[in-house]
């Protein structure tokens, strides 16, 4: 990949990031810094899509990658594409499941070769917050837990791939959740730095009463799930879930975290 196409990469990237990590209400905030544990997420920005949207008839000449189809998507051969990707690939992602106002848990994950980083944070909807992070970097594993105003580090001897083995499986965990409850059907092509991705609307959610369904869903051609949103009213209550992952650049650094200098000392 070209220098120029590389830089456009991450920064789509980071935006994507960036809008999950407003959604989360954690916009502004130092990973690992410290909120109110009474901190609420604002209002969300709109969802990319159209209601009733149909299909592009140009899609009948692309290249469908295996697991994906026209009417539908294979979870497993999602899952098993979209997972070898997290766990090998150099790559930055961001993902948040809102399930009730106030209610959510917001995930940033960062990953080469050398190092990796992974955040959660929880917040029940009351006045429970529960933060987590993890930065393994040179065999050494360095964390961070945070319940509302108590904190504490941690460093040990760490490996890298079982790092980001369980922070795969953790991210992937919402994209499964939006593919479990949700049917999709292709509906036309993106084209994003020269890469041609093919986008899905959701047709219906196997959610009683729900209304008001909006998502989308993008995935490459080699069958790695790129984006997936999904937004629903059901009891006078949205739920909303998104996933956004994006390959950085193979000698890129992931940042350390600002905490990492008391995790150090603490050890």
């Amino acid at each position: 990949m070209s220098q120029g196409g590389d830089a456009s990469t991450r920064a789509r990237a980071a935006t994507a990031v960036a809008l999950l990590l407003l959604l989360a209400g954690c916009g502004g905030v130092v990973p690992g810094g410290a909120a109110p544990p009474d901190a609420s997420p604002p209002d969300s920005p709109p969802i990319d899509s159209e209601p009733n949207e149909t299909a592009d008839e140009r899609l009948v000449d692309v290249p469908f990658p295996a697991g994906f189809s026209r009417t539908g998507i294979d979870i497993a051969t999602a899952r098993e594409r979209s997972v070898t990707f997290l766990r090998t690939e150099p790559v930055t992602g961001a993902a948040v499941e809102r399930f009730r106002a106030g209610a959510y848990a917001d995930y940033e994950y960062d990953a080469t070769s050398e190092r990796t980083r992974f955040r959660l944070d929880v917040h029940n909807g009351y006045v429970d917050v529960t933060r987590s992070e993890v930065y393994v970097d040179g065999g050494v594993r360095y964390s961070r837990s945070a319940r509302n105003r108590d904190v504490s580090f941690e460093a040990s001897n760490g490996s890298l791939a079982e790092t980001r083995y369980r922070a795969a499986d953790s991210m992937w965990a919402v994209a499964s959740r939006i593919l479990t409850v949700a049917d999709f059907r292709a509906v036309r092509t993106v084209d994003e730095d020269g890469e041609r991705l093919i986008r899905y609307a959701p047709t219906d959610v196997a959610v009683r009463n729900a209304t008001d369904i909006r998502g989308y869903l993008t995935v490459d051609r080699n069958g790695v799930v790129r984006e997936a949103v999904l937004a629903y009213d059901r009891a006078g209550e949205s739920k909303r879930f998104e996933y956004a992952v994006a390959p950085r650049s193979a000698d890129s650094e992931v940042a350390p975290p600002a905490w990492l200098p008391a995790a150090r000392a603490d050890a």
